[in-house]
């Protein structure tokens, strides 16, 4: 008890001095703008990089489907994962800073509110008399008074500002879950696509016609898988009254690799975009829209079939629900691969969507292009990619 009034007294006879220098500073590295520039700087040329291997499997695309291609295909594959690999370090090593620095603030806070508790309960147990008496002057008093009257807001502001810095802490944390799974999920399609290529030159020993005859087989198979997914799509479209089916915006919905469509799919030479699927099919489109929407669509490569999507997104925390939703993501796992659509609007029990690859045998159209139409909203469960978090 001695030692707490002698502590108290001796606030109470020190010189007053303002608010702003009672109260310790956060003891925070600061981040500046150089800092700031120079991970943005970073983090651009490994997208830039990214975008040169995605130029480069373009042209090698756009060749003679053979034996070498493929190789140079699967390696300019290689080399993007290789790049997209570096950039989720990149901003999982950004992100983790971010929640370290944030973390500080929050502790530093947690400091200034103790000091701040401290300061103003050693002054209320001296009575506004004896700090008159102990004041250098009137003026001093009226001063150290303001002080401590304003205490308590300060107190208040940096206890709304740890609540604020705790909730962006969570957001951060999230993210960084989100970027570290894409991290994992790029590491483990890099090791498929290296046992990909090792494959494919085992089993046709570098020779040009077996690789032919392989690959013949192959798009044989395929073909009935996806002509069994057009039967089924056709029949869901029947069932839920599909009207309107029109090529639509004649942008095709701004889809960056449309270019390359249909003739990938006729020619087998479809490669993987920077979300793991392949170019013309309806996921490729639906990945590039949720991207472009809110930036952030997760890395499914070697999981991504449109029957995989539902399972995907509840497993990365994504909200799914089967009540339709401007900007969501629709899904049926109906036949072999399934079928994702993005919708664009919502009218009563019915949607209007805008899809890639999809062909029904009433309408001739091309398969792997474009297209739109209304449909009943039943069809398919919804992805709130929007409401992610």
């Amino acid at each position: 008890m001695k030692k707490l009034m002698l502590i108290c007294a001796c606030i109470v006879v020190a010189s007053v001095v303002t608010v702003t220098s009672l109260l310790p500073m956060p003891n925070v590295e600061a981040v500046t703008q150089a800092d700031l520039d120079n991970i943005r700087d970073e983090l651009n040329k490994i997208r830039n990089k990214i975008n040169g291997y995605e130029q480069e499997a373009k042209k090698l695309a756009a060749q003679a489907n053979t034996l070498n291609n493929k190789i140079a295909l699967l390696k300019a594959e290689e080399n993007t994962l290789m790049a997209q690999i570096e950039l989720s370090q990149a901003e999982h090593d950004k992100l983790t800073g971010e929640i370290e620095a944030t973390e500080k603030r929050i502790n530093a806070n947690a400091e200034t509110i103790g000091y701040i508790i401290t300061q103003y309960y050693y002054n209320e147990e001296v009575t506004p008399i004896e700090r008159l008496a102990s004041s250098e002057n009137f003026s001093s008093f009226v001063d150290e008074e303001a002080r401590l009257s304003n205490l308590a807001d300060n107190m208040t502001s940096i206890i709304v500002e740890n609540k604020a810095l705790k909730a962006e802490k969570e957001k951060q944390k999230a993210e960084v879950k989100r970027v570290l799974d894409d991290l994992n999920d790029q590491k483990a399609e890099l090791v498929n696509k290296r046992a990909e290529q090792q494959r494919l030159l085992e089993q046709t020993k570098g020779q040009e016609a077996a690789y032919q005859n392989m690959k013949g087989a192959a798009n044989s198979e395929k073909a009935k898988l996806e002509a069994e997914q057009q039967r089924i799509l056709e029949e869901l479209a029947k069932q839920g009254n599909a009207s309107g089916m029109t090529p639509g915006d004649p942008n095709k919905g701004g889809y960056p690799y449309s270019s390359e469509c249909p003739a990938a799919k006729y020619n087998g030479t479809q490669r993987a975009d920077k979300w793991g699927m392949y170019t013309c099919e309806c996921v490729s489109y639906a990945a590039w829209k949720v991207d472009a929407a809110y930036g952030n669509m997760p890395y499914w490569g070697g999981k991504g079939n449109a029957s995989q999507w539902l399972s995907n997104a509840r497993n990365a925390g994504i909200p799914t629900s089967s009540v339709p939703k401007v900007g969501a993501v629709g899904v049926t796992s109906a036949g072999p691969y399934g079928h994702v659509v993005w919708v664009e609007a919502v009218s009563g029990n019915r949607v209007y969507v805008s899809q890639y690859n999809y062909a029904i045998a009433a309408i001739d159209y091309k398969k792997g292009e474009y297209s739109e139409m209304w449909v009943s909203a039943s069809t398919y469960n919804y992805i709130y990619f929007g409401n992610w978090n």
